[in-house]
């Protein structure tokens, strides 16, 4: 009986799969295989692994932070190569299917050659033939010529070389994502009035076929010319990939995902290869001696942070995280919010909003009697802490002139409620250094400007800082190289520091929590099952404890204010490739 049971279900399956198979080719389906996963390394300051296919069709590369990664697309061994300074955001292979040259680097270039045979890396010097501050640059189908879009006096230029000879056009229009066509005419989306469009040639008219839609790069060619691939934005406020003839015809939907699918490479057999981006995060809590994670909410939330009383989380929630908010970064689906600490009952939506200004708000923060809101915001063109009253009137004021650029961290105050102390550009060294500006606790009046703190025998960038006592001493995180943490102690008013741990990881801007008697912190760091763990460390010295151990990436964790739980954020973020025979 039970194999007949498992046969009918065995012909069951196969009839669907066959009926499916009808479906697909009665409406002209793509046929979709998947190919790849490549996972990111944190959600803050990341962008999404950049990938392509090779343009014979047998390779994948993409990027995994500051690694990059090629594999066989249909299955095998790949190459992993050494990892670069920074993290991968944009990568190209060279026609001959061998090379990829991919972003990431420092000294001597920021661009680098990675040979995939002689599996080598060494730098790429777009400087050499004139096309200095090059981005976005790609080769055109032979090989001969490569394009890009550079910063020029009057705006956006197209840069062309081919050997030694550079040309120079420049496009009334903001450009990007230039990409050649095979005829060697090259397109790029072109964004005026708001409207960002594929046209071709560059800066030119939109595509007659182009659907009423914004376009959002990168752009490829079919091998014969015919049909432009590129992602357009939905009703939902995420984005489709699309094909829309080049002369005539009618544009076709490919993809229809619950997040973004774009970024699509074409390969010399025609088959498209893009990627599908998969963001989550959500606010959960563990005792802090360790125990099982609860979820704190069942919607999209991050950066937790405790009020006085210990009832109350304030968090950062929204849709962040698409391919158009990325686009018009820092104008995005970002906002600032409160729940209530209810492990039986996740919240379902946000109590109460702090701020959902139309751009990036979040991480807020109590100050010590509750009577105050400081949290972070870009709105009016800033990129600064603002203050409000916690209850009555809800009106925010901007308490440091920082600006757009300076990517102004979480504030946090110290117990005594007259300093507020976050991260921030430095405007000498761009370096990201620890902020302190002076408040009147009673009316919230700036008593002392934003001013950097100097660290006396550290050189590195910080991540976060949080008080270990009324507002006298600082505890921080940063990075003094790549993969190279550090955890360490300081005087308000800077001088010299002292080193309490350190510590490898890739996973940056990770947040710092303190125990409410200022002598034990709680970090994250790689556990020895491959996940992302809070750990908590006594800062007078010995080895860390782990605290969670379910398999999921943990970041920014919180202390309770009765020391007996810590607040974190859960996330997972990466990038599925898969691969569309049109």
């Amino acid at each position: 009986m039970t194999r007949l049971k498992l046969l009918a279900a065995i012909g069951s399956a196969a009839l669907a799969t066959a009926g499916f198979a009808q479906v697909r080719e009665a409406l002209n389906m793509p046929r979709l295989t998947w190919v790849a996963t490549a996972h990111q390394f944190g959600p803050v300051s990341y962008r999404d692994p950049a990938g392509a296919i090779s343009p014979d069709g047998q390779w994948l590369a993409f990027s995994e932070g500051r690694f990059l990664r090629v594999r066989p697309v249909g299955g095998g061994a790949g190459v992993d190569f050494e990892p670069g300074s920074s993290q991968i955001r944009s990568l190209v292979w060279r026609p001959d299917s061998q090379t990829v040259v991919a972003d990431g680097n420092t000294v001597p270039a920021i661009w680098a050659a990675y040979d995939r045979v002689a599996r080598s890396r060494q730098p790429f010097d777009v400087t050499a033939s004139g096309t200095r501050s090059l981005r976005q640059f790609v080769w055109s189908p032979d090989g001969a010529s490569l394009a890009g879009v550079a910063d020029g006096v009057n705006g956006n230029e197209l840069r062309t070389t081919t050997g030694d000879v550079v040309s120079v056009g420049e496009i009334p229009a903001r450009i990007a994502f230039p990409a050649f066509a095979p005829d060697r005419r090259i397109a790029c989306i072109a964004t005026e009035n708001g409207r960002s469009r594929v046209t071709l040639p560059c800066g030119g008219a939109p595509l007659a076929s182009h659907p009423d839609r914004d376009a959002y790069g990168p752009i490829a060619f079919s091998p014969d010319g015919a049909q432009a691939y590129v992602a357009l934005g939905n009703a939902r406020g995420t984005v489709d990939l699309w094909s829309i003839p080049v002369n005539r015809g009618e544009p076709r939907q490919l993809t229809s995902f619950d997040r973004d699918s774009y970024a699509p490479s074409v390969a010399a057999d025609g088959s498209v290869l893009f990627k599908v981006q998969s963001y989550r995060t959500h606010v959960a809590i563990a005792p802090a001696t360790g125990g099982p994670t609860q979820t704190l909410a069942t919607f999209q939330s991050e950066t937790p942070s405790w009020d006085p009383a210990g009832k109350l989380l304030g968090i950062t929630y929204g849709t962040w995280r698409r391919v158009p908010d990325d686009a018009k970064y820092p104008d995005i689906a970002q906002d600032a919010g409160i729940i209530r600490v209810d492990p039986a009952h996740p919240a379902a939506a946000p109590s109460s909003i702090v701020h959902d200004s139309p751009s990036e708000d979040q991480s807020l923060c109590w100050s010590p009697d509750g009577q105050w809101i400081a949290f972070h915001s870009h709105k009016d063109m800033s990129d600064d802490i603002w203050l409000r009253r916690a209850a009555g009137d809800a009106t925010a004021k901007r308490i440091t002139m920082l600006g757009r650029g300076a990517e102004a961290g979480w504030p946090r105050w110290s117990r005594n409620g007259r300093w507020l102390l976050f991260n921030a550009a430095s405007k000498s060294t761009r370096r990201t250094v620890m902020y302190l500006v002076g408040v009147n606790p009673v009316n919230g009046d700036v008593t002392e400007p934003a001013r950097e703190i100097a660290l006396d025998g550290l050189s590195l960038d910080v991540f976060h800082g949080e008080w270990l006592d009324d507002g006298e001493s600082i505890v921080a995180i940063g990075k003094e190289g790549p993969g190279r943490h550090v955890i360490f102690t300081v005087p308000r008013n800077g001088g010299a520091v002292k080193v309490v741990h350190r510590f490898a990881s890739e996973h940056d801007i990770p947040g710092l929590g303190v125990w409410p008697g200022g002598k034990m912190v709680a970090f994250i760091a790689p556990a020895s099952d491959g996940f992302f763990q809070v750990f908590r460390l006594p800062l007078a010295g010995g080895s860390p404890s782990q605290v969670t151990s379910d398999p999921t990436n943990k970041t920014q964790p919180a202390w309770s204010p009765d020391g007996q739980r810590i607040a974190f954020t859960v996330w997972s973020y990466d990038a599925q490739f898969w691969r569309l025979v049109p």
